[in-house]
This record gives C-alpha cells, sequence and structure tokens, in this order.
C-alpha cells in the first residue's frame, strides 16, 4: 500500500495495489478549485487498465462545461464500466450556474445567433470532399443534475431565474442535455420596453445538441393619454427560431 501526500496540496489517502486491482481508500485532491474524494478500484489485466468501479465525491466545484456556462456545484459520481468505455453516473447538485451568451446586432433575445456568417460565406461543400473521420469516445455520460431556483440566464436583453432537473448524456465531444427547466422569475427587454416574465420553461429534447425550446411569457403596461394598456409578449421556439407575439 502507498499513502500519498504532498506537503503543498491538500492530497492524500491510501493506494493498495495487488496483481489484480488498484484499490483507492479515501484519496483527495483539489480539482477546478474544489475538493474531490475518491474511492473504490480499478481492475487489472496484466499491466493495464481492465475495468472501473470508482466513485468520486466532489464539493465546492467551480465548472465551465458545457460551453457558456459557469457554475458551483456538489457531486456525488461513480466511474463503471470496461476501461475501453465506461461510464460517468451519479449526480450533481447546482448551487449556483450562470449562462451568459454574448448579444450583438445578430443575435436574438437570448443571444445566439441567428446566422452563422463564416458557414455563410463558406459556400456549399464541395462534392468528393473528404472528411476526418470522427474518433470514438469512451468516456460516456448518465448524470443528473439538478438546479433548485440556482440556474440563471444573464445577457443584455434577459435576467432569468430558474429550475432545472435535467440528464447529462453523450460524451464530452457531444454532451446531450434532457429534462426542463422552469422559469421562476426575470424580466426581458424587447424594442426598448422592459417586460417582467410571469412564466416561462425550457425543454430540453434534442438528442443532436443543447438546444433547449423556450416559451417563455412577459407583460408590461404601456400608458398613453387617458389609457393604460397591458401588452403581454409571448416568445416561443429555439434560440435559432424564436417567435414573439403580442396580445393587450
Amino acid at each position: 500500500a502507498v499513502t500519498a501526500r504532498d506537503p503543498v496540496l491538500p492530497h492524500d489517502g491510501i493506494v493498495a495495489f495487488d496483481a489484480t486491482l488498484v484499490r483507492l481508500d479515501g484519496l483527495r485532491a483539489r480539482l477546478a478549485d474544489g475538493t474531490v474524494q475518491f474511492g473504490g478500484r480499478m481492475g487489472l489485466s496484466g499491466l493495464t487498465l481492465a475495468d472501473y468501479d470508482l466513485t468520486l465525491t466532489g464539493h465546492d466545484l467551480r465548472l465551465r462545461y458545457p460551453e457558456g456556462l459557469r457554475s458551483l456545484v456538489e457531486a456525488a459520481l461513480t466511474v463503471q464500466g470496461p476501461a475501453d468505455a465506461p461510464v460517468l453516473g451519479g449526480s450533481v447538485l447546482v448551487r449556483n450556474a450562470v449562462w451568459t451568451p454574448a448579444f450583438d446586432g445578430t443575435t436574438n433575445v437570448f443571444g445566439a445567433a441567428t446566422t452563422t456568417p463564416l458557414a455563410a460565406e463558406a459556400g456549399p461543400p464541395v462534392a468528393g470532399a473528404a472528411s476526418a473521420p470522427a474518433a470514438t469516445p469512451a468516456l460516456r455520460f448518465d448524470v443528473r443534475l439538478v438546479a433548485p431556483s440556482t440556474f440563471r440566464i444573464e445577457n443584455d436583453v434577459a435576467r432569468i431565474v430558474a429550475s432545472a432537473d435535467v440528464t447529462l448524456r453523450g460524451t464530452p465531444e457531444k454532451p446531450q442535455v434532457f429534462g426542463r427547466a422552469d422559469i421562476e422569475r426575470g424580466e426581458v427587454r424587447f424594442e426598448g420596453r422592459r417586460y417582467v416574465v410571469s412564466r416561462g420553461s425550457l425543454d430540453f429534447t434534442n438528442p443532436d445538441r443543447i438546444q433547449p425550446f423556450f416559451d417563455v411569457e412577459a407583460d408590461t403596461r404601456v400608458r398613453v393619454p387617458g389609457q393604460t394598456y397591458r401588452v403581454t409578449l409571448r416568445i416561443a421556439g429555439t434560440t435559432e427560431r424564436l417567435q414573439p407575439e403580442f396580445t393587450a
């Protein structure tokens, strides 16, 4: 058995070896500005890894994944399966998450580009052009993500707070999210007016990429001489094709 200790970083624990496995007992390390404790075993076949049966417990982890999302999480995860196709499972409690997509003249109210200029300039694909073969990733996800009133969308035109209960699947190269987020409160600026969100949801159902379907309703009041109108704005669709509707 080997006790791993470092005088600078707070790493410690026991790693035990024999001919068939490597066993981790209370091994702790710093990761993503937080702490992670490892346990379980890794099976050996000769001098190579054969399979995993590991647990990972993380506290105060600061993540920047997927792209555009910053979060602070607690994690209780497992890594199980053969060495060439392990599955990362378990659950993650999101203590704070902020999605801050950039907003400019080519984007809609949630900051997603409505066109892709570089793709448009590139023109149609050339017939017979070879494409690079996609590498088959080993690791796969099956992780539940719970955000109780801790998921926020913030940019120049939207500030929204939501609760989410979704599942992360897919691979590190092609993550997939399935589930739902319910908007609890927020505001949207549209054509110079501030609308207060009265209800809304984000449904994640696209198996090809992380692309939520928005269904948001927000209200504002418009005053004219002798009259006050309540204007309701409903926005529904994906970030690439949002359809606004007004009633008053």
